[in-house]
C-alpha cells in the first residue's frame, strides 16, 4: 500500500523538508553558517533557525493550533547582539515567508516552543549540526504524536544515499506512516516512491552496527564491549544524525544503539533526537525500544523521561541487544 500524499501530513512534510534543504544547501554554499554555543554548549545555526521560522509557517498553514515541538527558540535572537544573526535568518527565509518582518521571523521560530499535547508535531531543524558544519550527514527529521505514540514522521537527507537510490549527495526523504509503511523519493524533485524494508541478515556475526560520531553522544567501552560480546567483527560506522535511522530502516545497516555517556549517565533523549527516526525503522519492519526493552514514550513533552537511551535493530537481533546490553551493564558497573 503506497503512501497517501495527498494527506495534509504528507503535503506539509514534503514541502517543509524540501524546503529545509534549499535552506540548508543555500546557506552552506554561501559559508553563511553564523554559529552560535547553545547552553548546552551544542551549536546552532542560521540554518537551524531558518528551517525552524520556515516550520513555523508551514504548520500555521497546514495545521493552526496544534502545538510544534522543536529545538530551537528565537531568545537570544531578539537581544541587540542578536540583531545581526537575525537580519541573516531573515534573508534566508524570504523565499518562503515574504515580506515577514524580523519580529515575524521570531514569532515563527518560537512557534516551536509550544509545550506538548494530546496531539502535537515535533521537529528537528537540522539534527547533525556538527555534521553540517564538517560536510557530513544531517538531517531535518519531523513527526506527528498522538496520544503519546507517533502516528506519521518523515526525514529529508540532503547528503544521504539509501541502497538502490541516486548517487552520494543527491539526497532523500522518508515517510512513514503507522500501519502503512515507510517509503522513500528523492528529495529535491518529484520521483517514484520506493518501500523500505529493513535488512534480513539472520547471522549476528556479520551485523552491521551504526555509532554517532560525535564522542559526548556514547560510550564508547560499552559499546566495543557489547560488540565482543556479540562476536560482531565488523568495526561501527560512524554516521550523524538520524541518517543512522534511515540507513537502518533501508536495509543498509543492522543494529544502532543510543548508550548515555559516562560523563551523564542519567542522561534522558529530546524528543525530536528519537521520534522521527524510530518511527521510520518501525514502519520498515525494525524493532526499537530503550536499553531496558520498554517502548519509548513520547507523551512526556520535550524529555524523554521514561526511557533510558535506545537501541534500534532489524529485529531479528533485538534480543540478543538487549542481552547483551544488560551484560555490559553489569560487566562495566564492577
Amino acid at each position: 500500500m503506497r503512501p497517501d500524499l495527498s494527506s495534509s501530513q504528507a503535503v506539509f512534510a514534503v514541502e517543509l523538508l524540501r524546503a529545509s534543504a534549499k535552506v540548508a544547501v543555500s546557506v552552506k554554499a554561501q559559508g553563511a553558517f553564523a554559529v552560535h554555543s547553545k547552553e548546552d554548549h551544542s551549536p546552532v545555526t542560521i540554518a537551524d533557525m531558518a528551517i525552524q521560522a520556515v516550520a513555523g509557517c508551514l504548520i500555521d498553514r497546514y495545521f493552526p493550533g496544534v502545538p510544534l515541538v522543536a529545538e530551537e527558540n528565537a531568545t537570544e535572537l531578539r537581544r541587540p547582539e542578536g540583531a545581526a544573526r537575525l537580519r541573516e535568518i531573515v534573508r534566508f527565509t524570504r523565499e518562503f515567508i515574504p515580506g515577514a518582518s524580523p519580529e515575524d521571523i521570531c514569532d515563527r521560530i518560537d512557534r516551536g516552543t509550544s509545550k506538548a499535547a494530546e496531539v502535537f508535531w515535533t521537529l528537528d531543524p537540522i539534527d547533525g549540526t556538527k555534521g553540517y558544519l564538517r560536510g557530513g550527514q544531517y538531517v531535518t527529521a519531523l513527526a506527528l504524536i498522538r496520544n503519546g505514540k507517533v502516528e506519521f514522521s518523515a526525514l529529508g537527507c540532503p547528503e544521504l544515499a539509501l541502497p538502490g537510490h541516486e548517487k552520494p549527495g543527491a539526497g532523500v526523504i522518508l515517510l512513514a506512516i503507522r500501519e502503512r509503511g515507510c517509503w522513500a523519493s528523492p528529495l529535491c524533485q518529484d520521483g517514484p516512491w520506493e518501500r523500505l524494508r529493513v535488512s534480513s541478515c539472520r547471522d549476528i556475526t556479520r551485523a552491521r552496527i551504526l555509532d554517532s560520531c560525535d564522542p559526548g553522544h556514547k560510550n564508547a567501552e560499552k559499546n566495543a564491549f557489547i560488540r565482543n560480546t556479540l562476536g560482531i567483527v565488523a568495526e561501527p560506522v560512524a554516521m550523524d544524525s538520524q541518517a543512522k535511522h534511515a540507513t537502518l530502516a533501508s536495509g543498509g545497516a543492522e543494529i544502532f544503539s543510543r548508550t548515555p555517556p559516562r560523563r551523564d549517565p542519567a542522561y534522558c533523549e529530546k524528543i525530536w533526537d528519537v521520534a522521527p527516526g524510530a518511527f521510520v525503522i518501525e514502519e520498515a519492519g525494525g524493532c526499537v525500544t530503550d536499553l531496558s526493552g520498554d517502548p519509548i514514550d513520547y507523551g512526556t513533552g520535550n524529555i524523554l523521561k521514561n526511557n533510558h537511551g535506545f537501541v534500534a535493530t532489524n529485529g531479528v537481533f533485538h534480543g540478543q541487544m538487549l542481552e547483551a546490553i544488560r551484560e555490559a551493564v553489569a560487566a562495566l558497573r564492577e
